[in-house]
């Protein structure tokens, strides 16, 4: 809507929904930043100590943090032919990426690095049903990659739906208990209701893309102590916690 509140159609409306975009990748990239530099610069990583996959896992995501800018950046420029080859390089790094993060997760469980203020089990199931949320929402982005409405709001939740850790950093985690959880997913909702409020003012309504991406992330972060306390979560996590 203009500032009367008329629905702003045409390109001038799509070029506002692309500089929203890029504004939301932008707010994301700095939280994701912020959360893993600020937990640095507290003296809550030994950085020199920190084994060498640690520092693979985190160039990695921090590589697709900056491409994830960089496609909305792409995009609100009209610069088609670099988006797409720049989307192709990124769905390569996604290859690395989860088996990447699931084998972080792992080698975490395995040496005593899981954050002190998480039960092993709930960090097995959190790096478990993050992954699959990420990949579901991405790989939905993908397939709907010529519906560019539908793109770039399943994008925007799919890195909604793995920046967690970030908000793990930011938040007083030790002090929230068993709140903690459900603190984070509510960090993550809000950027997803930003984009619910942005699409009711240019649009008159909430895209469906958005409502699934908010269900997904809801659903992945309700669902974690539920899978915690499963028997093959439990076994998978004590069988790490051995090897």
């Amino acid at each position: 809507m203009d500032g009367r509140g008329r629905i702003v159609t045409g390109s001038h409306g799509v070029a506002r929904d692309h500089d929203f975009h890029v504004r939301m990748a932008v707010a994301i990239a700095a939280t994701v930043i912020g959360g893993f530099g600020s937990f640095a610069l507290r003296g809550q990583v030994d950085i020199a100590r920190v084994p060498y996959w640690v520092h693979v896992h985190g160039a990695v995501f921090m590589a697709w943090t900056l491409i994830f800018v960089a496609q909305a950046v792409l995009a609100q420029r009209g610069s088609r032919a670099l988006h797409r080859r720049l989307g192709w390089i990124a769905a390569g790094l996604v290859v690395v990426m989860v088996p990447l993060a699931l084998g972080t997760a792992a080698m975490s469980v395995r040496m005593g690095r899981v954050p002190p203020f998480f039960p092993d089990t709930i960090f097995v199931a959190l790096n478990l049903l993050e992954v699959s949320a990420f990949g579901g929402l991405l790989i939905a982005a993908i397939r709907l990659r010529r519906r560019t409405d539908w793109h770039k709001r399943l994008m925007l939740c799919a890195m909604v739906a793995m920046i967690g850790p970030a908000f793990g950093r930011i938040l007083p985690m030790p002090l929230l208990g068993p709140w903690g959880g459900l603190a984070v997913m509510s960090g993550q909702l809000l950027f997803v209701l930003v984009a619910l409020v942005h699409d009711l003012r240019s649009r008159g309504r909430v895209h469906a893309a958005c409502w699934i991406g908010a269900a997904v992330i809801a659903i992945e972060g309700l669902a974690v102590p539920m899978l915690a306390a499963t028997p093959p979560v439990i076994a998978l996590t004590e069988a790490l916690a051995r090897s």
